[in-house]
Formats: structure tokens, sequence, C-alpha cells
């Protein structure tokens, strides 16, 4: 799979996202430093290029939100058959990921029907080895950074850190785990930080967004530097 999103580069973008401007009081678009991305798309140009990538992602959906709705309550349940997806490389040079939730739920992103995020990283075997092992990683850690960091979890006002092992599946709640990428860095080519993310979207009968909670928004973000944004 790496091989495979290695050799889509040419055909990456600069990535953008979006974010809360409270100047303007909208939704204004910016590109993440140092980051490229694109979607996968699926048809036979699609498959040709990156078969395994395709495989995965339809193999993901289907079994994953199956088995989540056989133990999920209605209002978590995911369509089985739908999905959106990225495939992202952060570059090195301190590239990073601004604190932010994926789907700002019913606000700014009205129509946003992500509802579980699933990125797996595609980094080289044992990219990672040597480290404390989860749940004790911390980004110093590991000088090439790239770690995920997801806020309030377990508790409040904790931070988890996740290092980006290569075949590591992280799997959250695209509708309130706020989160950031800290600055990556890549002495070689080797170190790129690959991440595949699909998204499930909730199921159009039974599945609910949440809208952003205002505890979690006064807590995390601000009219300075963290602007809420989504991913």
């Amino acid at each position: 799979m790496r091989a495979e999103a290695l050799s889509l580069m040419p055909q990456m973008v600069p990535s953008q996202s979006t974010r809360w401007d409270e100047e303007t009081q909208s939704v204004i678009p910016y590109e993440k430093k140092g980051v490229l991305s694109m979607q996968i798309e699926g048809g036979t140009a699609g498959y040709a290029a990156s078969p395994r990538l395709v495989e995965y992602i339809v193999s993901l959906t289907n079994n994953l939100s199956r088995k989540l709705n056989q133990v999920l309550p209605d209002a978590y349940h995911l369509a089985t058959e739908e999905q959106t997806n990225k495939l992202a490389v952060c570059l090195g040079d301190g590239s990073y990921y601004d604190k932010h939730i994926d789907n700002l739920g019913g606000s700014s992103d009205a129509g946003d029907q992500r509802k579980l995020t699933a990125l797996i990283y595609l980094q080289p075997p044992n990219s990672h080895d040597g480290q404390p092992p989860y749940p004790n990683e911390k980004v110093e850690d590991d000088p090439r950074g790239g770690y995920f960091r997801a806020y309030d979890v377990p508790e409040v006002g904790d931070v988890t850190c996740i290092a980006p092992s290569g075949d590591r599946l992280v799997v959250f709640w695209s509708d309130s785990l706020v989160h950031d990428v800290s600055p990556s860095f890549a002495p070689s080519e080797d170190d790129k930080r690959f991440a595949l993310t699909t998204w499930l979207v909730a199921d159009k009968k039974t599945g609910e967004i949440k809208g952003t909670d205002l505890e979690v928004s006064a807590r995390h973000f601000d009219s300075g530097e963290n602007s809420i944004g989504k991913g």
C-alpha cells in the first residue's frame, strides 16, 4: 500500500482544509503546511493505479460498518457502502495539522455526514520500534514527529499521543474528537508520514451527526491561533 501511495505522489496536490474565522464569522479555506493529498478513486483507471488501496477502502467500509452496527445504538449506525477518503503525506520540515474536529456537525458544515474516521499509517514496517508502546507514547520520543494527538482522552484535560507506526489503524468519531498532528520531520524519504483516511458516513435513516459541544469549543478553540476547523 505504501508503494502505491508513493507512486501517486505526482498526482497529489497541496492539502486544503477549512477553519472558522472569528473576524469574518465564516468558514475559510487554507492550505496545510507541507501536506499533499488526493482522493483514491475507484473505477477502471483508479483500480489500475492503486488496486491495494482501493480494495482496502472497499473492504474496510463494508466490514467495519457492519460489525459496528451490530453493537452500537441506532444513532451511531453507519452506511455500509458509502465513504469518502483521503490519502495524505506530510513532507517533513515541520508540516502539521491544526487542532480540529473532522466534522463540525451541523453548525458550519451542514450536510457533512462523516461519522467515523479510520486512518491507517503507511510507514515502513517497524518504523517506530524501540519507543515506549501505546498508551505511553510521547511526542518527544521520536524526533521525526508526526504524532496523532487526541485531546480529552481518556479524561478531560488529558492528551493521548499516538505514533504513526506502520500498519497502525486509528479509529474515532468524526463528529466529536478534538485532535491534531504534531510537527513532522522527514530526514529521509522513508520517513515521510503517509496516512490513508477513510470516513464512514452516518446511516441516512437512523444515524445522527452530533453538534459541536459548546464546552468543548470553549476549551479548545478561541479567536486566536486555535480557530475551530475540520479535517
